[in-house]
């Protein structure tokens, strides 16, 4: 008994210094471990379990909507047809080849996650985001939370351009303009892997937060890319190590933990001094 005691009292005190530790969690597409990604019920329960910002990238509807998906693509692993059936299709739907009256209609919260089997199911919508964006907001203000911080992902490419999204310029000044209207510019992150979107919106926007993500190269090869420095660096976990954070303190760049689920690795950036990551789940859910 004192030995299992022993063993409850170290565990209680590991999950004590990483609260402590923890400053800013980033909610994966709305926790997507837990709900169906990047709906609008997804995001009101990270809100409940306690992420401090919402995560989700963008896409865009023949109608120029600006809708909260991971691809600019319907996820057919995800999604069900309005009448509830499988979609068979051995090419990509573009979400940029439908207006969004059309996009509304498919189920991608019915389904679930293969990856994720204790994910909640239920009927959602792809949602747009100024929809989002106001639900959103009502809910925080409903239950007295913190008004939460978006970060939003600009999954832009070359070969997608006018292809299936807006090219860089025009995406950047559609997304903008929800952000600016919806009055929420100065909690905003803006981050992509697309260097491209970045340099837009810090020429247009400067006052609002940027972050580069990465899953290979240096920090400084990675800077190299653009001509100036963005608020957040964001690579995977397997690129951070003491040196690396060592390099954006002196720098002034905040340092996120690009998005995991394993809990080793989230505690080795931590015992780093890394106090901002991304995951599909709240740290105490993850699974082992």
């Amino acid at each position: 008994m004192k030995i299992v005691a022993m063993a409850c009292l170290g565990l209680l005190m590991t999950w004590s210094a990483v609260a402590q530790t923890i400053t800013v969690v980033y909610a994966h597409r709305g926790f997507r471990g837990l709900s169906p990604e990047n709906t609008i019920p997804a995001m009101k329960h990270a809100l409940d379990m306690g992420a401090d910002v919402l995560e989700m990238a963008i896409a865009f509807s023949a109608d120029k909507q600006a809708v909260v998906s991971h691809d600019p693509w319907v996820d057919t692993s995800i999604t069900l047809t309005a009448e509830g059936a499988r979609i068979v299709s051995e090419k990509r739907i573009p979400l940029y080849k439908m207006n969004y009256s059309e996009i509304m209609k498919y189920d991608v919260g019915s389904l679930g996650h293969k990856g994720f089997p204790n994910q909640a199911r239920y009927k959602a919508q792809i949602p747009r985001l100024v929809d989002l964006i106001d639900s959103v907001e009502r809910y925080a203000a409903k239950k007295g939370l913190k008004k939460p911080m978006y970060s939003i992902e600009t999954k832009t490419g070359k070969k997608r351009d006018n292809k299936a999204q807006p090219a860089p310029e025009e995406f950047v000044q559609l997304l903008m303009a929800i952000l600016v209207e919806k009055g929420v510019q100065q909690r905003v992150i803006i981050q992509s892997f697309d260097e491209r979107t970045l340099e837009i919106v810090n020429r247009d926007y400067p006052e609002v937060l940027t972050m580069i993500n990465t899953n290979k190269g240096t920090l400084e090869e990675n800077m190299a890319r653009m001509t100036f420095q963005p608020d957040y660096y964001a690579p995977i976990p397997s690129l951070i190590d003491a040196a690396l954070v060592a390099k954006c303190k002196a720098l002034g760049i905040k340092l996120l933990c690009g998005n995991t689920n394993d809990k080793k690795e989230i505690d080795r950036v931590f015992s780093l001094g890394v106090t901002e990551y991304c995951t599909d789940f709240p740290y105490l859910q993850l699974p082992e």
